[in-house]
């Protein structure tokens, strides 16, 4: 049997290093699906929903910093994809994504479930391009893995379905994962390290803001803060980089990161910013001298202005830096700030009322008791602070979430990813109730495929951070609480376990069962909706739109919605 167009795929996807390609079945990739279960090197996993397909690849990428796969057919297939290819685009890790698409001689004749998939997929992707023929497939497909891996993003490939069953034409010299590899170094002129060195030596309150940037420069990042006697703050993404007790880790920037660690950076008189493109510009001190390293020349200066921006590698600037600091024999500033983090640690009380949950002290009892090798995903919402400023990460454990697009749904999905990549570690997916309702349906794909994972659901019964949001705004709840089902009664009927808890009493014994089961196991925890989530930094403006938000409340005639 002569080899197809869509078996060229599957092997070049196995030589550049794939195992898994997650989604649905569709008409027009049924020539693919064909290509698949004729080998045994990439396995097909078949989703519930291909957000989550793209979701667990998005994930795996994360993780591993290779290639991923997904894939969706024609039309609904396809748009299902994209908040999950978001996710990866804006996270900045190389997912691949090939669609179907209708016959070449029916583009343009309005056949139903046809739409312009390469519009479609022209803000998401870093190359976008549709395989017109067997002749030009090696070249559009090596270009596609090539600017995933090269560029950080997501390549797109519509393909005909006509085209997928076409002979292949005769195979190229071989091609590997290794002819995409290269290693290159960019470093700043010495002029510039020197700059940056005077204005840290200068200053007394150093504080060192880290990003995504220095995962794998940890070493030179901690002799530069034992130098400088300098308070470490990361980023929510960065959170797994070091671990969280680290006696100079306050914790994280901004509304999701803790009071010490904004503290760290608002009274710094200086602030060194390493592979970290944070965003909101009000969480940076004022009138500080900024020092930013950063490998990629259009975020220097991007978010707030800079003294010196050092365009390289972390690990190769940070130890460069290094030498031109002088040893601080002051350390007033960052033991000031390390009382004021365990100040802070203590402060997350249980819940004293009704016998719930309090949602912080479940989170670091629940990390207290997870392996030193757990990965843990998190959703996005009020879990993700929690997890932020009370999960105590250890050892190799890993910390991922919807960074910078910030998506419900992420968790399940993202753990299915995370479990094939590695499946002898421990993988907790750690959602609030909306988040895990938005795509429960593939739980029964943890449950098909035999993943044992640990889902704990924050269940308060509402879109808890909405609520915060809308209260910020001097506005009374509306339009967030959720009727939930038996979560554990639901995963039950999956297939997989569960156990419900209540009080901080139940945990100990369901997380036993937990990491001990075999198939997944949904923990439903009852945490107490009362418990309030302070900013780390309040501004006299968020106290009163929050008194407002009280006074509408209780003066306010109760809507329909909320009865």
């Amino acid at each position: 049997m002569s080899r197809t167009v869509s078996d060229r795929i599957v092997e070049f996807l196995a030589e550049m290093g794939v195992r898994q390609i997650f989604g649905i079945p569709g008409d027009t990739i049924d020539s693919l699906m064909e290509s698949l279960r004729i080998q045994s090197s990439v396995h097909f996993v078949v989703m519930r929903h291909e957000e989550a397909g793209a979701f667990a690849a998005s994930a795996q990428a994360k993780l591993s910093g290779k290639l991923a796969v997904c894939v969706g057919c024609q039309g609904p297939g396809a748009i299902h994809l994209l908040n999950g290819l978001y996710d990866a685009a804006l996270d900045h890790v190389p997912v691949l994504a090939i669609t179907g698409q209708i016959p070449r001689d029916e583009i343009g004749t309005g056949r139903p479930q046809e739409i312009d998939q390469l519009r479609l997929f022209g803000d998401v992707a870093v190359y976008n391009q549709e395989v017109r023929s067997p002749e030009n497939l090696e070249a559009v497909l090596s270009q596609a893995v090539r600017k995933a891996l090269v560029l950080r993003g997501v390549a797109h490939l519509s393909i005909p379905s006509d085209v997928m069953r076409l002979p292949a034409p005769p195979r190229p010299p071989e091609i590997t994962k290794d002819h995409f590899a290269h290693r290159s170094i960019l470093h700043p002129p010495l002029s510039e390290i020197l700059r940056a060195g005077e204005i840290l030596d200068r200053a007394s309150r150093v504080t060192i803001l880290y990003g995504e940037g220095v995962r794998r420069a940890e070493a030179p990042l901690l002799d530069l803060s034992w130098r400088l006697g300098a308070p470490l703050v990361h980023t929510t993404r960065s959170k797994d980089i070091l671990p969280s007790l680290h006696p100079s880790v306050m914790g994280g920037i901004g509304l999701m990161g803790s009071r010490s660690a904004n503290h760290a950076v608002q009274n710094s008189d200086a602030l060194l910013v390493v592979g970290s493109d944070f965003a909101f510009r009000e969480y940076y001190p004022e009138r500080v001298p900024i020092v930013q390293v950063e490998i990629d020349p259009s975020r220097i200066g991007r978010r707030v202005p800079v003294e010196v921006g050092l365009l390289g590698e972390a690990r190769e600037v940070l130890p460069a830096l290094t030498e031109q600091v002088h040893k601080r024999t002051d350390a007033s500033f960052l033991d000031r700030m390390r009382t004021e983090r365990e100040k802070e640690r203590e402060g997350y009380q249980r819940s004293k009322q009704d016998g719930l949950l309090h949602p912080g002290e479940l989170t670091r009892m629940i990390g207290d008791r997870a392996p030193d090798d757990t990965i843990f995903l998190f959703d996005a919402g009020t879990v993700t602070v929690w997890g932020n400023n009370c999960l105590n990460i250890r050892g190799s454990q890993r910390f991922l979430w919807s960074s910078n697009l910030g998506s419900l749904g992420f968790a399940l999905p993202a753990a299915i990813g995370a479990k094939f990549a590695y499946r002898e570690r421990p993988v907790v997916a750690m959602t609030g109730d909306g988040g895990f309702g938005m795509l429960l349906g593939d739980l029964a794909t943890a449950v098909r495929y035999s993943l044992p994972m640990v889902i704990v659901v924050y269940n308060n019964g509402s879109y808890q951070f909405i609520e915060y949001e809308e209260e910020a705004e001097g506005n009374p709840v509306f339009g967030t609480k959720l009727t939930n089902p038996d979560f554990v009664a639901l995963s039950r009927a999956f297939g997989g376990d569960g156990a419900s808890v209540r009080s901080m009493e139940d945990v100990p014994a369901a997380l036993e069962a937990a990491f001990a089961s075999k198939v997944p196991f949904v923990i439903d925890a009852f945490v107490n909706p009362n418990e309030l989530y302070i900013p780390p930094l309040l501004t006299s403006h968020m106290v009163l739109e929050f008194a407002r938000s009280q006074i509408r409340s209780f003066f306010g005639k109760p809507s329909e919605a909320e009865g």
